[in-house]
């Protein structure tokens, strides 16, 4: 019996796979897609039958195999999939232990008046393996601790930018604007998930579960890079917002940001109706089902994780180009200050003046200059005998 979605993604249920012909088919399985499966061991019936008949050794342990894989989804494991399965196992011992209590009582044969009691009693139990073991102390928040706490910095950052950066589009080119701004968040999300990725290698060492993946170069560069994808496609973002925000509204595209991430990693969403779905867009689900698998090997959803993220960088960098230029004309026309208020605003205040100021004094001062002749008037100067309109040149 394997815990599986049926047709789409919905709520696990158990389903009966016969394609899946050995223990180890099933680990495969489980690890590769599944949520968790119950294995009846070969020859558990063929030794349970030895011990009944009184054979004194018998483990019951060996009746059945409980397969789950906690790096699939952390919280999912712990909360359901895996009280699920020992739910399960459980059930199907009690009841199998009421059976085979009757069965003896209601026997006359004296040849099975002598069974192994323990069989009896406990004819069956299980053996709890995880294939891809993600059930650490922290496991569950490990990578939305990770991620806020690059986050929360580049928020700062950002807004820090936004009200200092007024001479900057008033007196760089859009073009170099334009690629200065991208490159300075590369480099804030390389140097913040640099220190992620250090932090844990630091809190859980090399080999951080002996049954878990190793933590080598490779992992180590991985799980930088990741981090550094998720802070810069979040920066990106979130800088757009910053850019045209005025400062008492600068707060709420940073409180819509993180909480819908937040809620993606810590949250069961993958269990929920199908309007949840969208939360599989948000970067911090992306990194952390890529950080997961890093560590676990566990259903790997690679080309999704990492084709969500690049799409996400590609398309806030475009648009991060058209809020620079966005940007620089209301400076430049004196639309809007170094703090975000536009004009009419009372708190604006700029050294640029409004546009339409300028133009309509353009106008005013035209109007006020008296009216040009049509034609070009000559005039002599009388003391020096030159004259230009009857051609006496004094020569």
């Amino acid at each position: 019996m394997v815990l599986d979605t049926a047709v789409t993604p919905s709520t696990p249920v158990w389903l009966q796979n016969h394609d899946l012909n050995s223990v180890d088919a099933v680990k495969a399985w489980v690890q590769h897609s599944g949520w968790g499966a119950l294995v009846v061991n070969p020859g558990a019936s063929a030794r349970l039958e030895s011990a009944l008949a009184g054979a004194d050794h018998y483990d019951a342990s060996a009746a059945m195999t409980l397969i789950e894989s906690t790096g699939r989804q952390v919280v999912a494991e712990m909360l359901y999939v895996s009280s699920a399965l020992t739910t399960t196992a459980q059930t199907v011992a009690r009841q199998y232990a009421q059976i085979q209590v009757a069965n003896f009582q209601a026997t006359d044969d004296p040849a099975q008046q002598q069974p192994n009691y323990a069989a009896l009693i406990n004819p069956v139990g299980f053996v709890a393996v995880d294939v891809a073991p993600a059930g650490f102390t922290m496991s569950p928040i490990m990578s939305t601790f990770g991620y806020l706490a690059i986050l929360l910095p580049i928020i700062g950052v950002l807004i820090m930018w936004k009200m200092t950066s007024f001479p900057f589009f008033a007196r760089v080119r859009f073009c170099d604007l334009a690629l200065m701004w991208p490159v300075l968040l590369l480099g804030l999300a390389l140097i913040l998930s640099l220190y992620q990725a250090l932090a844990f290698l630091a809190f859980r060492g090399p080999n951080f579960n002996s049954q878990a993946l190793t933590y080598t170069t490779a992992t180590f560069f991985k799980f930088w890079f990741t981090g550094t994808a998720v802070a810069f496609s979040l920066g990106l973002w979130l800088f757009n917002w910053f850019l045209h925000l005025t400062p008492h509204t600068i707060a709420l595209p940073s409180i819509c940001t993180v909480i819908p991430n937040v809620l993606s990693t810590i949250s069961t969403f993958e269990l929920a109706p199908k309007f949840y779905r969208v939360l599989y867009a948000m970067p911090f689900y992306n990194g952390s089902s890529l950080i997961l698998y890093i560590l676990t090997g566990a259903h790997p959803t690679i080309g999704r994780n990492v084709g969500v993220l690049v799409a996400e960088i590609v398309a806030m960098t475009a648009l991060l180009t058209l809020s620079i230029w966005i940007r620089q004309i209301c400076v430049l026309r004196g639309i809007s200050d170094a703090h975000g208020w536009f004009h009419g605003s009372r708190y604006y205040h700029s050294h640029i003046p409004y546009y339409k100021d300028v133009r309509a004094d353009a106008e005013h001062h035209a109007e006020s200059l008296p009216p040009r002749r049509a034609g070009v008037e000559i005039v002599d100067y009388d003391d020096d005998g030159v004259s230009l309109t009857t051609g006496n040149l004094g020569v």
